[in-house]
């Protein structure tokens, strides 16, 4: 007989996908949890006879495990559980950027040109690598106006309620710059535009997609006052993502993030469903 323990924090969790060819893969471990939430749960249906007040006998109608677990660290491959999806590691595909601002300079639209078009402007940090066209869109700060983009042309200026955009590469290096009205000269102006980048883990968020069975382990151990450590381990077999997954941001808090899973039915010969272990060890 197992003696009592302390469980003094919250171990570990490791979900393991299972292969067509029967072999296990790890999707995702978990070692900066927050808190750990097993529910183990039965529902049991009165059957009445007679005319006793009392239920004369109770039948099990279903009994349910869950796991709800709430993780420090952010990692795609938890999304993954409750997407369905899978992650490509090392992508070369866009970002947005957000929210850029810059101050509008005066110039010349073409200072080679025998009689220059006055405008105002701004380059783009990352003018060198857009995305396409870059999908840009551009307010003025002061007013929140939106500009409309016009093809650009070198012979002329957009109106004050126009951008055109101008991308030159000149040797080795290439710039982009945003064009307005030389009215807007020192003005503000706020935009943004995709760029192109590399070594990015992606994961398409698919229409059709469902989750899938995984076999999840926790493992925590935990120092007594005797000084010996006590662990207790659960593994369940079969459970899918369920409810939602969550991405809690907040002004000037670290995010965490949430997910749960719900067992169901492996299929084995011998019945089981999990297992929970207790033990001691002398070291962690």
């Amino acid at each position: 007989m197992s003696k009592k323990m302390i469980i003094k924090g919250v171990g570990k969790l490791l979900a393991k996908k299972r292969n067509a060819d029967g072999t296990e893969v790890e999707v995702i471990t978990l070692g900066t949890l927050q808190s750990l939430r097993f529910d183990f749960n039965v529902e049991i249906e009165d059957i009445f006879g007679g005319d006793s007040l009392f239920a004369i006998d109770t039948l099990v109608r279903s009994k349910s495990i869950s796991c709800t677990a709430t993780d420090a660290k952010f990692d795609l491959n938890a999304m993954r559980l409750m997407m369905g999806s899978n992650v490509s590691a090392s992508q070369n595909t866009y970002l947005w950027a957000l929210d850029e601002q810059k101050m509008l300079a005066a110039g010349d639209l073409d200072p080679a040109a025998t009689t220059p078009v006055k405008i105002a402007s701004a380059t783009v940090d990352r003018g060198d690598s857009l995305y396409g066209d870059g999908n840009l869109s551009v307010r003025l700060k002061d007013n929140n106006l939106l500009l409309t983009k016009v093809n650009f042309d070198a012979t002329k200026a957009p109106t004050e309620k126009e951008f055109m955009v101008e991308t030159k590469t000149v040797g080795a290096v290439k710039t982009t710059r945003i064009i307005l009205n030389e009215k807007h000269a020192n003005k503000d102006i706020v935009f943004n535009y995709q760029y192109e980048t590399s070594d990015v883990d992606v994961l398409d968020i698919l229409s059709n997609e469902v989750p899938f069975p995984v076999t999840v382990v926790h493992h925590g151990s935990f120092l007594q006052k005797d000084n010996t450590y006590a662990g207790v381990e659960t593994e369940l077999f079969s459970c899918v993502a369920t409810g939602q997954f969550s991405i809690d941001t907040e002004r000037t808090s670290a995010a965490s993030s949430t997910i749960s899973l719900k067992i169901i039915d492996p299929e084995r010969a011998d019945g089981k469903i999990g297992t929970i272990k207790r033990y001691t060890a002398t070291t962690i």
